[in-house]
């Protein structure tokens, strides 16, 4: 498939899933929507984007560009190595969308808001523990996977650690994360993060946050320290409770150490 067809499948796939997006997101009645779980429809639209989301990253690029050149290393014959140059970033993607898209809506669901302001990056699909598996197949069927949909909500994909603990995660799901373990998602964010990290202006992370400890190594810059490891808890919300909407745009106030003057 040529570079235009792909451009051209992702913009189709962003427009069907901002569409599923506003749905979720616009429901006058709450913060998290009663009209959950989605329709198979909308469930289809936004895990093709979610898989895409996950294949096309920079950081994805350079993981298979850094693989690549490992087996030049060890004297692949030309003919492979020429083949694996061949832009491996867009074969990969174009060999494993299907598949993956199929994995991840195959998988149950949790909408979550918290308290906390949330970051996103250019790695907007997380998957804990494993970022830069061999294996992203394996991985987007067995791991927690997180995905910011805006300031305060986000989708949680419940691992199998979790779906093996708690029948009611086996299911489609609303949950609230309170604002601690949110600061701990944001951290996990910015720490798969590849170039950048972004937040709403009026939503700034950073007043109730720090960065902290290592980053997810990145093998293609050389660094070699262990990668953080992360696990993930939290109850399922009743079908008759939600959010009010208020809690979108109204925060506490920062920590007393972050205030000016103190």
């Amino acid at each position: 498939m040529p570079h235009h067809a792909v451009e051209d499948l992702f913009t189709q796939l962003e427009g069907a899933a901002a569409t599923v997006m506003k749905t979720v997101l616009d429901d006058p009645d709450g913060a998290l929507t009663g009209r959950w779980p989605l329709d198979t429809e909308e469930r289809l639209h936004l895990a093709w984007w979610m898989a895409a989301q996950i294949l096309r990253t920079t950081r994805q690029r350079k993981r298979l560009e850094h693989a690549s050149r490992a087996a030049e290393r060890l004297d692949v014959p030309a003919e492979v190595a020429a083949i694996a140059s061949n832009n491996p970033h867009l074969t990969y993607i174009v060999e494993h969308l299907a598949s993956l898209a199929f994995t991840l809506f195959a998988r149950p669901w949790g909408l979550a808001f918290t308290s906390m302001c949330l970051l996103t990056s250019d790695v907007p699909v997380v998957l804990f523990n494993a970022p830069d598996a061999e294996d992203q197949l394996a991985a987007a069927a067995a791991c927690d996977i997180l995905l910011p949909l805006d300031p305060h909500r986000l989708l949680v994909l419940p691992g199998a650690t979790m779906l093996a603990r708690d029948p009611r995660k086996r299911t489609d799901h609303r949950l609230v994360i309170p604002g601690g373990v949110g600061i701990a998602l944001v951290q996990v964010t910015y720490d798969v993060a590849d170039a950048f990290v972004a937040h709403h202006p009026r939503h700034d992370p950073w007043r109730h946050w720090q960065p902290s400890g290592p980053r997810h190594p990145s093998p293609w810059n050389g660094d070699s320290h262990s990668a953080p490891m992360y696990s993930l808890e939290y109850d399922v919300l009743a079908p008759h409770l939600t959010v009010e909407r208020r809690w979108l745009t109204e925060h506490p106030p920062p920590r007393t150490a972050d205030r000016p003057g103190t």
